[in-house]
């Protein structure tokens, strides 16, 4: 007989595919019809929302595992609906703002407590070694989802502009009473007081490679995550015509369906090392190969590649940061919480300072993203290759 944990499986993959914001590739373009706005200002909402979540990503992993995993999971759904409807009745820079916050608080909330819910959950039925393989799998149908949804967009603003955030509203309450639903496999127990557990927290993981790993996957999402706000600005520069942009985040979620339902045989093959070092290599290319002279739909694909791939191999991750490094079972969500916070602060530095770069020229603003990049992953192995430390 199954145990009713198994509901979980399909569940999560509802309130991952409602989580999704298929709408990012015209908000930026939303903002800019607004009065008084203009490209760097971007920069400005973005950074301040991203702030926000670094300031809170290890306390909302705190939350996680005192508060329980499912509760938290909730409060992120609570704090998506929220920025949705900010951002579609937003008529100024001060909604753009507080969306950006609620939207930053929604994945703070969610980013590090989804895989320690799903872990805990797998553990119950004796399936946790198949984490890989489920998450990746659920990660990469909710993809589709999302790929119709993005593909949808020429079609929903011919309507209006804010068509496609209207329809993200009725998505999040859809999310929201699936997480209502969810049931909670059995905590542990146990916890200590918050700022007593913290210190020894971050002391038992030194020296096992969790803190340089950690830089190194946090500066590959903060570059890719933080410039992804001027990439249909960009590519709409380049003359690429505004109803299709959708297109390029949309097929980026065919990349990762497709890559996503086989990342498991990819980590069995050739293991997190090789693919990080392949990493090293294939992302910073990546940011300088679209500053190129290319048709700019040779540059729509090259970033429909990379952010597919991005994605499709995040569930690696974090399967490697929950059996890697020695963690303690009872603290998974404010560990992930602790890596993702790196993340953010990478995210943030990146979304705030890139804005000055971009407002003169999009092109040498992902030219130094792909160079600063390269150097800052290879300071990393090197450190690695010093200190003896695994990553």
């Amino acid at each position: 007989m199954k145990s009713p944990l198994e509901s979980n499986l399909w569940k999560f993959f509802l309130y991952s595919a409602t989580q999704r914001r298929h709408y990012i590739p015209i908000l930026s373009i939303f903002f800019l019809t607004l009065p008084n706005t203009h490209a760097q200002q971007i920069g400005l909402y973005s950074g301040i929302g991203y702030l926000a979540s670094f300031i809170l990503e290890i306390p909302s992993g705190y939350i996680s595992d005192v508060f329980g995993h499912k509760r938290t999971l909730i409060m992120s759904k609570i704090f998506m609906l929220f920025s949705t409807t900010l951002f579609a009745f937003a008529n100024s820079l001060t909604n753009f703002i507080f969306g950006s916050i609620f939207l930053s608080l929604g994945f703070a909330f969610s980013s590090g407590t989804n895989s320690a819910f799903m872990h805990e959950s797998l553990i119950a039925i004796n399936r946790e070694k198949e984490f890989t393989k489920i998450m990746s799998k659920i990660s990469a149908n909710a993809s589709l989802v999302s790929m119709a949804l993005i593909i949808s967009l020429p079609f929903l603003t011919k309507i209006s502009i804010v068509a496609p955030i209207k329809v993200s509203i009725i998505f999040d309450i859809v999310g929201l009473i699936v997480a209502l639903s969810f049931i909670s496999p059995p905590e542990r127990k146990g916890f200590g007081k918050t700022m007593e557990v913290l210190p020894k927290l971050l002391k038992s993981v030194i020296g096992t490679g969790f803190y340089p790993t950690a830089i190194f996957v946090g500066a590959i999402f903060g570059v890719l995550v933080g410039s992804a706000p001027y990439r249909s600005v960009y590519l709409e520069s380049l003359g690429f015509p505004i109803m299709f942009i959708g297109f390029v985040m949309g097929f980026s979620r065919l990349i990762w369906f497709l890559l996503g339902r086989k990342m498991h045989l990819i980590e069995e093959k050739f293991g997190v090392e090789k693919i990080l070092k392949f990493e090293m290599f294939f992302f910073p290319i990546i940011l300088i190969l679209v500053v190129l002279p290319l048709h700019y739909y040779v540059i729509g694909a090259i970033f429909t590649l990379a952010t597919g791939y991005f994605w499709s191999r995040a569930q690696i991750i974090n399967n490697h940061f929950l059996t890697a490094f020695n963690i303690d079972p009872r603290y998974k969500a404010t560990m992930l919480s602790i890596r993702n916070q790196v993340q953010q602060l990478f995210q943030f530095l990146i979304v705030f300072f890139i804005g000055f770069v971009m407002k003169k020229s999009y092109i040498q603003g992902h030219l130094v993203l792909g160079v600063s990049l390269f150097l800052i992953l290879l300071g990393v192995l090197i450190y690695v290759k010093l200190t003896a430390e695994k990553i």
